[in-house]
C-alpha cells in the first residue's frame, strides 16, 4: 500500500516512520523547504517516549533532550511549591517509559535525519493546493499535478489545507489567552536560579512555564495571559520585552529576574484559539491527525504527544485490519474518545490555572490529588498495545 504524508511536523514525521516500520511504503510532502527554528519547547511525557523508543530513536534524542527532577507549580509570589510530582527514575518505574523536554526543532531534525536514514521520500518545497478521492484510491495536487495513493494523510497542522479541502474551513474562537515564549541561555542566569525542574508558576488571570531544553543549554519559558486585543495566531509575531514586564510585575523575584535576561529578538507572541471539535476525520481514502484533527490548547503540554499517539495507533489499525475502510473507523473509533478527553481537560485547566482569591486557595489544596489522577490518565496510555486490544475485543 503506498501512502502520501502532507506535512513534515511532528505528527506526519511520526507517522511516517510507524507506517513505514509496518512495511508500508510512505511518502511526505512539505510546503516549505528548510526547518524552522520557530517553535517552542516539547514535553515528552511517558505515553510519547514509548512510541519514540519503539522508533529506536532514544540514542539520536540524548544529545538534545533534557529529563527534570520532578514537575512543580509553584506559588507566584512566594515560589511556595502548592503540588509536585515526582519525575526522573520515579516516572520510568511508575510508565516504564521516561520523561523528556526538548525543543521542537531539536525533536523534528531528529526525526528527520531517521526518514532520511530509513530512505523515506520527503518532498520539501511542495505546497498542495487540493485533495481529492477517487474510486479507490485519492490524490494530491502539486504544482498542477496530480499524485494518487492508497491512502492520503493530513496531518498539515492546525491551519490545514486537508482539513479545509474535506471540511471547509473551521469556526475559531479566540480564548482570551495569548501565548508568549523565549528561549535564555542558561549560562546567563544566576547559578541555581532554576532548578533542574519543569515549573509551573500560577498567578491570577496568567501563569508562567520553564523548562530546559537543547540539552539543558537553554530556558524555555512560556507565558499564558488572559489578554484582550491581541488575534494573531501566528508563532512568528514579535512581542514586547517591556510589555511582558509590566505583566509580570510584582512576581516573585526569579521570575523577574528571568525576564531581565531575555534577548528581545527571541520572544515571541500568539493569540490561543479553540476549535470546536470535528464530527469526522477522514473521507474516502483521506484522513486528517495531530492538529488538523484534533488542535490542542497548550494548558495541558499534551499537543505533541497526542500526535505522536496518533501516528502510531494509526499504522497498528492498517496493519491489524485488511480493509482499509475498516481500518480508519478503528482509529477513528480508538482516537476520538481520547483526544475529546485531553481537549476538555486543556480547556478547563485555562480556567483552572488561572484562578484568584479563595477559589484558587481551595484549588490549591486538591491540587497534587487532582494533578496525580490526571497524569496518571495520561501517561498510562500505551499507543503501541491499544489497537491489539481493542481489535481482540
Amino acid at each position: 500500500m503506498n501512502v502520501i504524508i502532507v506535512g513534515a511536523g511532528i505528527g506526519g514525521l511520526v507517522s511516517a516512520l510507524c507506517l513505514h516500520k509496518k512495511g508500508f511504503k510512505v511518502e511526505i510532502y512539505e510546503q516549505v523547504g528548510i526547518l524552522s527554528e520557530l517553535g517552542a519547547g516539547v514535553q515528552l511525557s511517558p505515553n510519547a517516549t514509548k512510541v519514540l523508543n519503539y522508533l529506536d530513536l532514544f540514542e539520536d534524542l540524548k544529545p538534545h533532550i533534557f529529563e527534570p527532577n520532578s514537575f512543580k507549580f509553584l506559588n507566584y509570589l512566594s515560589g511556595k511549591v502548592i503540588s509536585e510530582r515526582k519525575l526522573g527514575e520515579a516516572i520510568k518505574n511508575d510508565f516504564n517509559s521516561p520523561n523528556y523536554d526538548i525543543h521542537r526543532a531539536d525533536l523534528q531534525r531528529v526525526l528527520l535525519n531517521k526518514i532520511e536514514a530509513e530512505n523515506i521520500d520527503i518532498h520539501t518545497s511542495m505546497k498542495v493546493t487540493n485533495v481529492g478521492n477517487n474510486k479507490n484510491s485519492a490524490f494530491i495536487e502539486v504544482e498542477e499535478k496530480k499524485i494518487e495513493a492508497d491512502l492520503i494523510i493530513g496531518a498539515d497542522g492546525i491551519h490545514s489545507k486537508v482539513s479545509d479541502s474535506l471540511f471547509g474551513k473551521k469556526e475559531i474562537i479566540f480564548t482570551g489567552n495569548v501565548a508568549w515564549r523565549m528561549l535564555i541561555p542558561v549560562d546567563l542566569l544566576p547559578k541555581n536560579l532554576i532548578l533542574p525542574d519543569t515549573t509551573v508558576w500560577l498567578g491570577p488571570n496568567k501563569h508562567f512555564v520553564t523548562y530546559h531544553v537543547n540539552g539543558g543549554k537553554n530556558l524555555n519559558c512560556v507565558c499564558l495571559v488572559e489578554q484582550d486585543g491581541w488575534l494573531n495566531e501566528s508563532w512568528s509575531e514579535k512581542g514586547d520585552i517591556e510589555e511582558l514586564k509590566r505583566i509580570y510585575k510584582g512576581w516573585n523575584k526569579t521570575i523577574v529576574t528571568l525576564l531581565e535576561h531575555v534577548d528581545p529578538n527571541t520572544l515571541y507572541r500568539w493569540a490561543l484559539h479553540d476549535r470546536p471539535p470535528m464530527k469526522q476525520w477522514s473521507k474516502g481514502r483521506i484522513l486528517v491527525l495531530g492538529d488538523a484533527a484534533h488542535p490542542m490548547l497548550p494548558f495541558l503540554a499534551q499537543g505533541a504527544a497526542m500526535a505522536i499517539e496518533d501516528g502510531a495507533v494509526l499504522a497498528n489499525c492498517i496493519d491489524n485490519f485488511d480493509d482499509i475502510d475498516e481500518a480508519l473507523n478503528q482509529f477513528e473509533k480508538i482516537r476520538k474518545p481520547r483526544t475529546s478527553y485531553v481537549q476538555s481537560a486543556a480547556r478547563r485547566n485555562a480556567k483552572v490555572l488561572h484562578l484568584s482569591g479563595l477559589a484558587a486557595i481551595l484549588r490549591n489544596l486538591v491540587m497534587g490529588y487532582v494533578g496525580n489522577k490526571i497524569f496518571n490518565k495520561l501517561y498510562s496510555y500505551d499507543a503501541l498495545s491499544i489497537v491489539n486490544k481493542n481489535h481482540n475485543n
